[in-house]
């Protein structure tokens, strides 16, 4: 009686439930029941579902240990020729893995393996740190229970990384390998241009604010905010993440600066007035202005002050 319910009310499509069928399962023994490849999808009364779960579909893989792949054309003619028109109810994936024996971790029990593996790392890291965006195989069997999966040691940093698995023996011999990768996101709170900065700008205090940023979106390391003074590279937009490449320090010698043009030689030293046409780092050569002569001439900065000719 009760399988003439079910079949009325999955035909019917009143019945308020379905049936999923998995991507990937294990079988026990050498026929598939319906129960170890799917699962009930809403509302299914528990005596339908413990008659419908010990239906036989067809007979399991022969080898122990081996996949078995069913296609979705396959797989749904199977479900007809044994669950009649309960198939109707049934979703199908595009294709279903089974084996007889063994064990399967799905995507989700490796998301779990790299969340559990990485985690100490992470908190070395500072900030906030956290996956996203899996790109995982779908399901991993394994020929035996006794057999385990670990995530290879790998260096972590923000932005995509590249994952390797390995399938262990219980002796830690390395069955098989297989690969997926993960997104780390890692948030901290860096220096941020608290109003439009050009180049050449001096970076005071007032014009950085610090703001919390997703480090692994950044192009490059950001200013760590020590030492100086400094001065802007390149312009930044307000709210911009100030960049450690997007900062210099600021020159000994600026531009249109009075600096004191010292001439040398063995037998002579003479100091003028000279005006800077160019910003410079001590060692570095510049044009000066002889403000007596007028004349332009190349020195070498020697500190804040003055230049020299040799």
């Amino acid at each position: 009686m009760l399988c003439g319910v079910v079949a009325v009310l999955a035909a019917t499509g009143d019945a308020g439930w379905r049936i999923r069928l998995r991507e990937a399962a294990v079988v026990a023994g050498p026929t598939v029941l319906l129960g170890e490849v799917a699962d009930p999808v809403g509302e299914m009364p528990a005596a339908v579902w413990r008659d419908l779960a010990a239906r036989p579909l067809w007979a399991a893989p022969a080898d122990a240990g081996r996949p078995m792949i069913v296609n979705k054309v396959r797989l749904g003619e199977a479900l007809r020729a044994a669950l009649g028109a309960t198939a109707d109810s049934c979703l199908l994936p595009p294709s279903m893995a089974l084996q007889r024996g063994g064990a399967v971790l799905r995507e989700g029990d490796l998301r779990d393996i790299v969340v559990r593996t990485m985690t100490p790392q992470l908190a070395s890291m500072g900030g906030e740190a956290s996956f996203s965006d899996f790109r995982l195989p779908p399901f991993a069997f394994l020929e035996h229970p006794q057999q385990k999966v670990i995530l290879e040691p790998l260096q972590p940093a923000p932005g995509r990384l590249s994952l390797r698995f390995a399938v262990l023996e219980m002796d830690g011999a390395v069955v098989r390998r297989f690969t997926g990768t993960a997104f780390l996101d890692v948030w901290l709170t860096v220096p941020c241009a608290a109003q439009p900065l050009n180049r050449g700008d001096r970076l005071e205090v007032e014009k950085v604010t610090w703001m919390r940023k997703n480090i692994a979106h950044l192009r490059a390391a950001p200013w760590d905010g020590r030492g100086g003074p400094w001065q802007l590279q390149r312009p930044v937009g307000a709210g911009q993440v100030v960049y450690q490449d997007d900062v210099a320090p600021n020159p000994a010698v600026t531009r249109g600066g009075i600096v004191t043009l010292v001439y040398e030689s063995p037998a002579l030293r003479l100091a003028v007035q000279g005006e800077a046409l160019a910003d410079g780092m001590p060692g570095e050569t510049i044009q000066v202005r002889n403000l007596q002569s007028r004349k332009q001439v190349y020195a070498t900065v020697r500190d804040g002050s003055t230049v020299v000719v040799r």
